[in-house]
């Protein structure tokens, strides 16, 4: 399957590109999509729109997302353990049971409207969900 990174993907072309062993989606349009529970570990998602995508209980364990727009998803149970975030966009994101131990957050826009900043930051040191330490 040609990587056409000028197409919005949908859940079954995301599920398709990682069962052929693709780590690539830099720069990628998966805007509105359905992704609840997919593994995006070690996936380099620099530059990707994300934006009101549903990616509630995904794994984005080692993966980049720097520069990425995840704008108003729904990131609710998602690991983000030793992901770099650096630069993202998470405004209106539900972090809510987020998981974002070790996250590189360098510069990312957080939602400190819908979740205290010492929440956020109490999962990266320990590990915690988001919101329940």
């Amino acid at each position: 399957m040609a990587k056409d990174k000028s197409i919005t993907l949908t859940r079954k072309e995301v599920m398709e590109w990682l069962a052929e062993g693709a780590k690539d989606f830099k720069d990628t349009d998966i805007r509105k999509a359905n992704l609840m529970k997919i593994d995006f570990t070690g996936c380099d998602l620099s530059g990707a729109n994300l934006s009101y995508s549903n990616l509630k209980d995904a794994n984005f364990t080692n993966a980049v997302l720097n520069g990425a727009s995840l704008w108003n998803a729904n990131l609710e149970g998602a690991n983000f353990t030793n992901a770099s975030l650096e630069d993202a966009d998470l405004d209106y994101a539900k972090l809510r049971g987020a998981i974002l131990f070790k996250a590189n957050l360098r510069r990312a826009h957080l939602p400190t409207e819908l979740i205290p900043r010492d929440d956020i930051m109490a999962s990266v040191e320990t590990g915690c969900k988001v919101g329940q330490h």
